[in-house]
């Protein structure tokens, strides 16, 4: 309970998203309540599966309801791997 925030991944591809990451709040929930309200960083991967329009649906659609931020990423791309490896650097300093 010591980590100052949170790192959720969820595969882009995934049928119901809202509902991976609701089961994954709740059981954090259940674990420690301190834990589940700790800042949250949400990364839908799996993008290269996705075209790219309906991945900016999915992404605006999800985090309509999230208060947390939602990025994206494709192993495939380097690019997106040094963006979220500068997102969790700012999370943890």
């Amino acid at each position: 309970e010591r980590c100052k925030s949170l790192l959720h991944m969820i595969d882009i591809t995934n049928n119901d998203i809202k509902k991976s990451y609701d089961q994954v709040k709740n059981e954090l929930k259940n674990y420690s309540t301190k834990l589940s309200k700790k800042k949250e960083l949400i990364v839908l991967n799996k993008t290269d599966l996705v075209d790219e329009k309906k991945v900016k649906d999915i992404v605006n659609n999800f985090s309509k309801n999230i208060k947390s931020e939602v990025i994206t990423m494709s192993t495939l791309k380097k690019k997106t791997i040094s963006k979220i490896k500068a997102k969790l650097i700012s999370y943890v300093s």
